[in-house]
């Protein structure tokens, strides 16, 4: 198995920082160990541009852009890092015509609801850095779910994955009302159900259910989050993040996304 560019790079970035963690001084200073516990949590609107290809219903590419809703939070305490993150996305996507070699034959594709829920909870370790520029690497508990439905039919697409991540958090404390973080995510194993062809011929306890790993199913999740302090209790943040991701079974699917969010968050 061979891993992708992507992967490579990625484990090579944490690999390099480990090293230099373990050459640095493991001593806490005295003040970090009385370090109270800091707890944020944030709620945002965004909007989101994606598309997928899903190949159990017709292989072509659909693309869509629509509002998105995000909850987010982290807890902070000495060198341990817990982040949650959940997003929410629906939208339509327009019919269009499909050309077609037959002469007497034009397939119209009909409009699709579509829908997107995402929720992830990560627990990463200092392990490189400073206190100004603390880098955070651990896993992540991810749980993917897309929903297709072609109206005026009976076609359904759902796609469902559960998934065990390599987590990373990168954050810059630019002074004490400003803060910015970069996390990444890539997934190593997992379980997903799939349904070959939910609709018309097939029933729904037909779906196709198996481990996922990196050879059948590759994804990496990043974003980049900046807050604006307003006072000790209350911060505005903007975002920006993106998704990639391809499943291979029964079918393969294809999904990629980039978002823009803006959200309030408060401390406590």
């Amino acid at each position: 198995m061979q891993l992708k560019k992507p992967y490579l790079a990625f484990i090579l970035f944490i690999l390099v920082n480990i090293g230099q963690a373990f050459a640095q001084s493991t001593e806490v200073p005295e003040a970090a160990k009385t370090k109270e516990v800091a707890y944020r949590i944030g709620l945002g609107l965004g909007y989101s541009f994606l598309g997928y290809r899903e190949e159990t219903d017709l292989p072509i590419n659909r693309t869509m852009d629509t509002v998105n809703f995000n909850m987010n939070g982290n807890i902070e305490y000495n060198n341990i890092y817990y982040t949650f993150n959940f997003g929410l996305l629906k939208g339509e996507i327009d019919p269009f015509e499909i050309e077609s070699n037959e002469e007497y034959f034009t397939y119209y594709q009909k409009k699709i609801n579509f829908l997107r829920i995402y929720i992830e909870n990560a627990i990463d370790a200092k392990m490189w850095g400073s206190s100004v520029f603390p880098g955070y690497f651990g896993g992540a508990l991810r749980i993917d779910c897309y929903f297709s439905d072609m109206k005026e039919s009976y076609y359904n697409s759902i796609t469902m994955i559960s998934s065990l991540n390599l987590h990373m958090t990168q954050k810059w404390i630019i002074n004490k009302g400003k803060e910015l973080a970069f996390s990444a995510s890539i997934p190593f194993f997992g379980y997903a159900s799939r349904p070959p062809y939910y609709g018309l011929s097939y029933a729904p306890n037909e779906s196709e259910e198996r481990v996922t790993s990196f050879h059948n199913y590759r994804a990496i999740f990043g974003d980049l989050n900046y807050h604006q302090k307003i006072d000790e209790s209350f911060s505005f943040y903007l975002s920006l993040g993106f998704k990639w991701s391809h499943i291979t079974f029964p079918q393969p699917r294809k999904d990629a996304e980039f978002c823009m969010n803006a959200g309030i968050a408060f401390t406590f």
